[in-house]
């Protein structure tokens, strides 16, 4: 029970990566824990392929995908749902090499056991090397060209093959998509290469946080209340902290039709709740923008450092194209040619047309399908500029083809969208490229997208507008890094005889998506150099903690997830049982 005059013992602000492991661990050691997560819980049933998968709630929209400008070059991907970001982050569990520019107490050789905590608990597994997973095209020329580069480039490439990943997929011999039971007692099913992943494809099937951390948290007593977006921090005279959150109010029918797209009034409310402890774990976005609130605008937390809203990074994320095809052009004019000898009944531009169509296409490989298989399976690992470890990583990427895209959003609309569903478009599509002619030729023009990420040059900062924090971040001091990852993804479209292509859209608006926003709430030794210590204990406030992937002072290299969970679990024991080895929870 809490103490006298507290509604719970820990109060925990988001349910990520961070919040999840607070919640566990605060609960196992018998505190009352409250859970305050601003989106829904997350289910197949409710997943939809409209607009409703976006992270909207002034029009009553409580998708998981939340893509909201914050400045001028920054467009952060963040999750919202009972499990956070795990609900739209690929899986990805990459330990870092590194823990330079981080706190001394955190060293690389003692992170070891956190990271096995924390891949135990997430259950995670390399991508199969069995049929069907084995069977996806794109994963299969990615590791043919990872084995090709590392052959070539043994100065820069230092690994490549199947990515570690927290989802489940099917034994050897078992069934894709198939119902389980996980090791925690939670309901999920085994990934099926038939469902597009960002169309619902990996709900179930990905181990996402409520699946695990946050199941045992309830089975321990912690109480998640969904649809709750707290607002104001405010410290209370005799100890512990008072949050005042927002509680969205899910409308159906009419209501919800008038507040889409009419001017609806919204019924949320506001309401509060007290604890001893207080968890921040919002993300770099929302934990930053909360404590920056009670600094500035609220003046509750005034003694806050200084250095709070620097150390912003993007952890180098960046896109360019692979179109692993050639003769496509002979292709595409071929088809002009004849669809104008067609209209104009011309047969001496009809056959000559269809001709040099087919030829392109015999000369071409056959369709990649960049929609098929989980958004990461394969990397290749390259060496920074400077020949440390960890430089630069490219994934290969999913996402839903444009045709097949719209047949879902036509499903969606008539209220028929489930995951499953994408395995007859995908049939009715390839029956499609047999009898017409053009769409042969488009299945084969779709390009691959190449994820990059790294340790890049630059940091941002946040300031605060209106209440909400928006990200100044220089693009221009990471051209070299950029320069790097093009010359990188050059050297893979390369020995894949494919042809390499920039991200035109960045190239046009100089806008970054970046799905891995760490920083704003940087470690440090002292309020001096740091708002929080190495076990994210706030500096100048007692019980205030936080904890996720803001208190990163640097980006570490790969892609966070796994870090932010090990540096979580790191905390935890120090904040419970600091003269208790890391061995004693090992059995987690």
């Amino acid at each position: 029970m809490p103490q006298e005059n507290h509604d719970t013992d820990v109060l925990i602000i988001g349910s990520g990566f961070g919040g999840s492991v607070a919640a566990l661990r605060f609960a196992e050691a018998g505190k009352s824990v409250v859970i305050l997560e601003r989106g829904p819980h997350i289910t197949r049933d409710t997943n939809q392929v409209d607009l409703d998968a976006l992270w909207i709630p002034g029009k009553h929209r409580y998708g998981p995908n939340d893509l909201q400008s914050r400045g001028k070059n920054i467009v952060p991907w963040l999750g919202a749902g009972v499990g956070g970001g795990s609900h739209v982050y690929a899986g990805t569990m990459k330990r870092a090499a590194s823990f330079e520019g981080f706190p001394e107490a955190i060293v690389s050789d003692d992170m070891g056991p956190y990271y096995q905590i924390a891949e135990n608990m997430m259950d995670t597994q390399y991508y199969p090397d069995y049929s069907p997973y084995s069977d996806v095209r794109a994963t299969q020329l990615f590791y043919n060209t990872g084995e090709i580069l590392k052959e070539k480039y043994p100065d820069i490439v230092e690994d490549w093959g199947p990515i570690h990943l927290a989802i489940s997929f099917a034994p050897d011999g078992g069934t894709p998509g198939e119902e389980f039971i996980n090791k925690h007692g939670a309901k999920q099913r085994y990934s099926d290469p038939k469902e597009q992943s960002l169309l619902g494809g990996d709900i179930d099937a990905k181990n996402t946080l409520d699946k695990n951390y946050l199941h045992l948290a309830e089975k321990e007593g912690a109480s998640i209340r969904p649809l709750s977006q707290a607002e104001k921090i405010e410290p209370l005279p005799n100890g512990g902290y008072r949050v005042h959150y927002k509680e969205f109010v899910q409308e159906t029918g009419w209501a919800k039709f008038r507040r889409n797209w009419l001017r609806g009034k919204a019924r949320d409310t506001m309401t509060s709740v007290t604890c001893e402890t207080l968890v921040l774990a919002a993300g770099s976005i929302g934990s930053t923008e909360l404590l920056l609130n009670s600094r500035d605008r609220d003046k509750s937390l005034p003694n806050l450092s200084k250095r709070l809203g620097e150390s912003y990074s993007t952890n180098g994320d960046f896109i360019s194209l692979l179109f692993p095809f050639r003769g496509l052009s002979v292709s595409w004019l071929g088809l002009a040619l004849a669809i104008a000898g067609l209209v104009l009944w011309k047969w001496w531009l009809l056959a000559p047309g269809a001709a040099a169509y087919y030829l392109g296409l015999a000369f071409s490989r056959r369709a990649f399908d960049p929609d098929i298989g989980t958004t990461n399976s394969d990397f290749i690992r390259f060496k920074a500029r400077d020949g440390s470890t960890q430089g630069a990583y490219i994934e290969s990427g999913r996402y839903p083809t444009p045709i097949r895209l719209v047949l879902a959003i036509v499903l969606s609309s008539l209220g028929l969208w489930r995951p499953r569903h994408y395995g007859k478009i995908v049939t009715f599509t390839k029956i499609l490229r047999l009898f017409v002619p053009p769409f042969a030729l488009l299945a084969r023009s779709w390009p691959i997208p190449m994820l990059k990420m790294g340790k890049d040059d630059a940091l941002g900062t946040f300031r605060l507008e209106k209440g909400r924090v928006v990200i100044d971040f220089d693009l221009s001091k990471n051209t070299e890094f950029y320069q790097y990852l093009d010359d990188l993804g050059k050297i893979v479209a390369k020995s894949s005889r494919s042809i390499w292509a920039p991200n035109i859209m960045f190239k046009l608006t100089k806008r970054l998506e970046v799905p891995h926003n760490q920083g704003g709430v940087p470690m440090g030794e002292d309020t001096n150099s740091g708002v929080v210590d190495h076990a994210g204990r706030v500096f100048g406030y007692e019980n205030l903690l936080v904890l996720d992937g803001a208190i990163f002072p640097i980006s570490p290299g790969p892609n966070p997830a796994l870090t932010i969970l090990a540096i979580c679990e790191r905390a935890m024991v120090h904040i419970l049982k600091p003269e208790t080895s890391v061995e004693s929870t090992d059995d987690n």
